[in-house]
């Protein structure tokens, strides 16, 4: 007796006639998907990585499922937690996702006044790319290697001074891990983005800086700051001079990663089919070159992988939040 006619007995001819009927229409529900114009709902302002990579991946997206535009929609404010409360709350069919990424995950666990719980609320789609974090030196800072400046931290504690774009984000948090992991203490100064952490590091007011490589790119080019080393556990090929902070503490790896995350509640079988379209997207050289240029890797892999990444990242930040007193109002 096959699996499927155990099935059948146990189940009686109608209730297997109803699964099967329900199944196929779950599945003609993914083949005729999407129906009608899906909205990308990002927590950036455009002209950002994020924002421009969400734009090309929605684009292929677009042409590989039928031409149904994918219609970027940026919703900026509060760490991406309105972009994020916003898809959690929609229709649960596919037709409203976010491009999200590792702010994702923190933002709810620092605001008191979220309920968002992310691997509860969100069915992960597909993880697109991963990208290193960089620390960034003025040019007159004398310290110039991790070892350097955990040494001058430990002899003079405050002393150092280092920019980050905000309270709370991955920046920050990967440089508090920094300091828990050596014993270090730095005057971490945040702002509010950007642009203003990298000024006040250029003006000298700062004397390092935590930001991403497609921010600090075109000065570390143009020779106004210094590289000292980035955040992920390897090397990046943009940048194979500078150094991992991994190669002087061994297990630190905190990249930026982005990808979709749809409704908790999204039809596995729409999940699935746009887990497989982006998988074949990151392969094509126009996005490769794009990824490379912001300094960053393509992932892919299954949905469940990333669900267990965003579970894990969910755990991870949230004992560091916790642990740094950082959940506010």
């Amino acid at each position: 007796m096959t699996a499927m006619t155990r099935r059948g007995a146990l189940l009686g001819a109608p209730a297997l006639a109803l699964a099967l009927a329900l199944a196929a229409a779950r599945g003609a529900a993914a083949q005729d998907y999407p129906a009608r114009p899906v909205r990308v709902v990002i927590g950036f302002a455009a002209g950002g990585a994020t924002d421009i990579m969400a734009r090309l991946l929605s684009r292929h997206l677009s042409a590989r499922l039928g031409g149904q535009p994918f219609v970027i929609e940026n919703r900026p404010g509060a760490g991406t937690l309105l972009a994020a409360e916003a898809v959690a709350r929609a229709a649960a069919d596919g037709h409203t996702l976010t491009y999200a990424s590792s702010s994702t995950v923190i933002t709810p666990l620092i605001n008191r006044g979220s309920s968002l719980d992310v691997p509860r609320d969100f069915a992960a789609v597909a993880i697109a790319q991963a990208s290193p974090m960089i620390l960034v030196a003025n040019a007159g800072f004398p310290a110039r290697t991790i070892p350097e400046i955990v040494a001058l931290a430990q002899a003079q504690p405050g002393r150092i001074t280092i920019a980050h774009p905000g309270t709370g984000g991955i920046n920050h948090l990967s440089l508090a891990i920094l300091m828990r992991r050596t014993g270090a203490e730095f005057t971490l100064v945040p702002f509010t983005g950007n642009q203003p952490a990298l000024n006040a590091l250029l003006r000298g007011d700062v004397d390092l800086a935590s930001d991403s490589l497609f921010a600090t790119r075109p000065l570390l080019e143009a020779g106004r700051i210094r590289p000292v080393a980035v955040t992920t556990a390897r090397r990046s090929p943009l940048l194979p001079e500078v150094p991992a902070i991994a190669e002087h503490l061994p297990g630190y790896d905190v990249p930026f990663w982005s990808g979709f995350l749809a409704p908790r509640a999204t039809p596995p079988a729409i999940v699935d089919r746009l887990n497989r379209e982006v998988e074949e997207i990151l392969k094509l050289p126009e996005v490769l070159e794009r990824l490379r240029g912001f300094g960053a890797e393509p992932v892919g892999g299954s949905r469940e992988s990333f669900q267990r990444l965003i579970e894990e990242e969910w755990r991870r930040w949230g004992e560091l939040v916790r642990a740094l007193g950082l959940r506010g109002d």
